[in-house]
């Protein structure tokens, strides 16, 4: 994980120096993922998402008789 130095006080001083600082380690792209578990629910939620909106739209709008 990347680290980078932030400045820990409430106001910087004008030159950009800061009194207190620290570390801190940042995350990488892999801690934004969701895990496979989360991705199922999601895909499924969406699969029964498209459903009904395909049934709906069959139910409720009448068929054309030319």
């Amino acid at each position: 994980m990347p680290r980078y130095l932030v400045c820990l006080d409430p106001q910087p001083a004008q030159d950009g120096s800061c009194a207190q600082t620290a570390w801190m380690e940042v995350g990488g792209i892999a801690q934004y993922l969701p895990t496979v578990e989360q991705a199922n629910v999601v895909g499924s939620l969406f699969f029964a998402s498209l459903l009904t909106i395909a049934a709906a739209k069959r139910i409720l709008k009448p068929p054309r008789h030319l």
